[in-house]
């Protein structure tokens, strides 16, 4: 990725009012969304966990952002993008920062506390560890019962998505 132009701070109009970190195994990821019912998903075939070789218990990061009542003006917008990674830059400060389509870039967050830097290494490291593959979850709310913008994605610096023959 072209890191040339600097991020932008996100559109007031679509920003969400919580984030996480998370990990779900990679032997579940399938399970867990491939037949929700989410208006926004992008997923391709190659980038199933399983598909890219990773063991089912191999940690997959994700990012599950809350949007409130906002939640699918953001997955519109994330989607209008073109969304190609998540990347956590664990400084301080550190921050979120969505990679897109033609080389641009958006700030989806921004931290200064020493815990999330922490989680924001081991979110990197654990893309690392399966190949560049991440996902973004863009929800309402925080009981995961409906969800507006499903990706998966793949940092192509940190990974290859050619699939590795066996």
């Amino acid at each position: 990725m072209n890191h040339a132009l600097p991020p932008q701070p996100l559109p007031d109009d679509v920003m969400g009012e919580q984030w996480q970190f998370v990990t779900v195994p990679a032997g579940e990821v399938t399970h867990l969304f491939e037949h929700r019912p989410i208006p926004i998903q992008v997923a391709p075939p190659d980038r199933w966990p399983l598909g890219l070789g990773l063991a089912s218990t191999e940690k997959v990061p994700g990012l599950i952002i809350q949007g409130g009542r906002r939640s699918r003006r953001l997955a519109q917008w994330v989607q209008a993008q073109g969304p190609i990674a998540i990347t956590a830059m664990a400084t301080d400060p550190g921050g979120l920062i969505l990679e897109a389509a033609d080389d641009r870039r958006w700030v989806f967050a921004t931290f200064t506390d020493a815990e999330v830097i922490q989680s924001a290494q081991m979110y990197q490291m654990r893309q690392r560890n399966c190949k560049g593959l991440h996902f973004l979850l863009i929800q309402p709310d925080d009981l995961g019962h409906t969800a507006s913008g499903f990706w998966l994605l793949q940092n192509t610096a940190l990974g290859s998505p050619e699939r590795t023959p066996q």
